[in-house]
């Protein structure tokens, strides 16, 4: 028998949740203020800031809920900054927005700490539903980006990565990665290590190959990888 509206117990109060943005473009930082500032939302804007160094200390006092962060960020990567302060904040759901719509970047968003992915081409409905359902221990990711991890997942297998003598594993992984164009943030990204990280693996390589630069040791790693 369906309950009478005298009978019904009243519904339980939708918490507010406290959201904050990290992002370097200030026009896009003002569109997602407003987007969670939205009156009925049920949900209150904590603060915004455009860069992580701006924002590492706010947030640890604050701990808002959910954090929207982008990855190029000035300085230190929004992938650092999720590496950095999720184990300090594990109430608060990191959810990226992001134009970078690489299975490998996404990889390693979730390995730093993040709960969801989404694009920076998402619709205001998608990105407020993400925040939502980050915060509610969900792992929101854009059409797009599920599409991709399903066909990286169905893609054959890579071919065994190249080996440089006298290199370790980990060296010569960063030299191929460089031999394919990439720059060092970019390859600190993909393997989810700190830019630091990458150019202390850098300076090792220099000096077992007895180069100066980057491209002396493409150039060798080209000629001579197995």
């Amino acid at each position: 028998m369906i309950a009478t509206l005298e009978t019904q117990a009243p519904a339980a109060a939708i918490r507010t949740l406290q959201v904050a943005v990290i992002e370097d473009d200030a026009t896009l930082r003002m569109f997602l203020k407003k987007l969670v500032s939205k009156p009925g939302g049920q949900l209150a804007f904590a603060g915004a800031w455009e860069s992580a160094e701006e924002a590492a200390k706010p947030l640890l006092e604050t701990r808002p809920d959910v954090v929207v962060v982008d990855l190029e960020l000035p300085n230190m990567c929004g992938m650092d900054l999720i590496r950095h302060l999720s184990p300090r904040m594990p109430a608060t759901a990191f959810v990226v927005l992001t134009i970078h719509d690489e299975p490998q970047k996404v990889f390693a968003a979730l390995r730093a700490g993040a709960s969801g992915y989404l694009l920076k081409s998402s619709k205001p409905a998608e990105i407020i539903a993400g925040i939502r359902q980050a915060s509610a221990g969900g792992a929101p990711l854009s059409q797009e980006i599920a599409r991709l991890l399903i066909q990286s997942f169905q893609a054959p297998a890579k071919t065994a990565p190249k080996r440089m003598p006298g290199l370790t594993p980990r060296e010569s992984q960063i030299l191929e990665m460089l031999a394919q164009g990439k720059v060092p943030k970019e390859v600190a990204e993909d393997l989810g290590l700190s830019y630091a990280t990458v150019r202390d693996y850098l300076k090792a390589v220099y000096a077992k190959l007895h180069v100066r630069s980057r491209t002396e040791a493409v150039i060798k790693f080209l000629d001579q990888a197995k």
